[in-house]
């Protein structure tokens, strides 16, 4: 085995203990604004004081009455002003600074899990389905995320109020510390109700995000002539429901669950309350106890009532936003444990001199059985024009994106002048790569955008234009209504669309951005154009790939389907079943009579 090893199961993140997510939600709020974060608990804090000395003003003031104290009852009914007005000044302060708190940390973590996800260098975070699970998650569960700083506030001042509840009961009499007693099975077991609504998701991920799927194929336009012309409306249709139904069903398993529990903690704490009331008033009538701790316990007690199903209810809104929050973390691990090996500090050379190596390299996708490569040893030379060449599921593109960085070697190690690719920082190497795919993305930005975020180091119209030259689009950028400032896309103002073999030539575009990257990869980037088009854009990539030789010893890989454009590289290599069965120069591999000479000689007789 090879150090370049791909993340395996067992090695998958862990998930994160409630305290730690805690913790680094509370590092956000931080980050986003370090002194709201300490006025929204310091506010709240003081208004959860002044809510529990409520309940020992009135006894002040009962007790104040009862033996005619008129300084006791004076001080009693000022306190008792103080708390009803600080309570209402400080929760609407504290709500004012909260909302602007959990504005700035929203848009953090927005921020933020835009950057994990377009940092993670690998694609196992959207392509590993225990990974997309989390993502598709987190992103279904945005509102209960945004929330999570507010549910630390309400956990944090609601402490504090039983804290100071519970010193009030104990002042009274120390049994009555009981009473909080009677309220911990409703406590214990709100996280074991939150976990269930955890676990709802996680069980209906699968047929939710069916139903998701069928929704947006069913009302989008990509499908919609296949759709009418097979007429697989009503099909679609029943699929959507029975996942909708499946959804429903094992949410309403689990809350019914959820409800009986609730019910059972209550009864138990009801049994608590009358006792301490009966407790109390025992007490009063022995003479013990003052009439203002009757009244005191009787308040009291409803306070820990309303802590305790506050609490509950608190506890699990809590917990459904750390799981949302946990996601994010998990999706944190993820990033970081792609990045375990790269080490930032190694520089990527300026020229290659001996060239790219793959040493017994092998790469099984997630969940899969069969290895998709197996033991590719393969040399590509510094200055050459490599062609890979095989049937569909060959391998090709898989390739492709080892050599990118975008997949990490199950097994052996690939080699940049001898150094290990793992070692090397993603970022750094991607500055020294470029590549143009079958499968591009349509950027609906403007042409000069589209084009331009090709390089991001220069955008200037001069440079997109000679990369649409390079890339054979001239004729294209000519019928643009505004040239270059033309937007993408007709869903925007203004906009327009493309054919497809349109929106390859500007992926193409995008890719000739660069004009000395050390690999420029072509995955089968014409596949839209026609053959004589791609025939002439391969011959001059293969141009102006031996000129880059001397200058930075760039590697030129090319993958096509059409045997006529690949012959003119300097090395082909044949993939099947994810295996090198050939590999060397057009006339030698003709001359071996294999393969490679039999699926070019078919494929030229289709052609007469």
């Amino acid at each position: 085995m090879g150090r370049g090893m791909v993340t395996t199961m067992a090695d998958q993140p862990t998930s994160a203990s409630r305290l730690r997510v805690a913790t680094r939600m509370l590092q956000i709020a931080w980050g986003a604004d370090p002194w709201r974060t300490l006025l929204a608990f310091g506010l709240f804090t003081l208004d959860a004081l002044a809510q529990a000395l409520y309940a020992l003003w009135l006894k002040l003031l009962l007790d104040g009455l009862q033996q005619a104290d008129s300084r006791r009852v004076m001080i009693a009914a000022a306190g008792i002003a103080a708390s009803i007005a600080g309570n209402s000044i400080l929760a609407y302060a504290g709500n004012r600074v909260r909302l602007r708190l959990t504005e700035y940390a929203r848009h953090l973590i927005e921020r933020q899990l835009i950057e994990l996800v377009g940092h993670t260098p690998t694609l196992e975070i959207h392509e590993t389905p225990e990974h997309l699970t989390q993502l598709e998650l987190l992103e279904g569960e945005g509102w209960e995320f945004g929330e999570v700083i507010p549910s630390l506030i309400n956990l944090f001042t609601t402490a504090v109020r039983i804290g100071a509840t519970a010193l009030l009961l104990f002042n009274i009499h120390p049994l009555l510390l009981l009473l909080p007693l009677f309220g911990l099975p409703a406590l214990l077991l709100s996280a074991r109700t939150s976990n269930l609504f955890q676990l709802g998701n996680e069980l209906a991920a699968e047929p939710a995000r069916r139903a998701h799927y069928l929704f947006e194929l069913a009302t989008s336009a990509g499908a919609a002539k296949e759709i009418r012309l097979f007429r697989l409306g009503d099909e679609l249709l029943a699929r959507f429901h029975a996942d909708q139904r499946a959804v429903r069903a094992i949410h309403h398993r689990l809350n019914v669950r959820g409800e009986l529990m609730g019910l059972t903690t209550r009864l138990i704490f009801l049994i608590g309350y009358f006792g301490a009331i009966v407790f109390v008033i025992r007490q009063a009538m022995a003479g013990v106890a003052s009439v203002g701790d009757t009244v005191l316990t009787a308040v009291l007690a409803g306070q820990v009532l309303g802590l305790l199903t506050t609490s509950a209810n608190l506890i699990q809104f809590a917990w459904r936003s750390l799981a949302a929050a946990r996601r994010f973390v998990y999706l944190e691990d993820l990033a970081g444990q792609s990045r375990q090996q790269a080490d930032p500090a190694l520089p990527i050379p300026s020229q290659l001199a001996d060239g790219i190596r793959l040493d017994q390299v092998t790469y099984r996708y997630p969940r899969r059985q069969e290895n998709v490569l197996q033991g590719i040893t393969l040399h590509l030379p510094a200055g050459a024009t490599v062609a890979i060449v095989g049937d569909n599921g060959a391998g090709k593109t898989t390739l492709v994106k080892l050599l990118a960085g975008l997949y990490h070697p199950t097994a052996g190690r690939i080699t940049v002048d001898g150094v290990d690719l793992a070692r090397l920082d993603p970022d750094q190497w991607r500055q020294r790569i470029s590549a143009g795919f079958q499968d591009h993305a349509r950027f609906e930005f403007m042409v000069r955008e589209t084009v331009g975020i090709g390089d991001l180091s220069t955008r200037d119209d001069a440079t997109v234009s000679a990369a649409l030259r390079r890339a054979g689009a001239d004729d294209l950028l000519a019928t643009l209504p505004a040239g270059l400032a033309t937007q993408l896309g007709a869903s925007w103002p203004a906009g327009i669309d493309l054919s497809g073999g349109q929106w390859q030539k500007l992926a193409l575009g995008r890719a000739m951005m660069r004009t000395a990257p050390l690999l420029l990869l072509l995955d089968e980037p014409t596949a839209a154009l026609d053959a004589e088009t791609e025939h002439r854009l391969f011959t001059q990539w293969t141009t102006a790939a031996r000129q880059l030789r001397q200058s930075t010893g760039a590697v030129t890989l090319l993958v096509s389907h059409r045997f006529s454009t690949v012959q003119m590289a300097d090395l082909i290599v044949v993939l099947q079943q994810g295996h090198i069965v050939e590999s060397g120069s057009h006339r030698e591999l003709i001359a071996r009579r294999g393969l490679y000479a039999e699926l070019f000689e078919l494929q030229a007789q289709s052609y007469r």
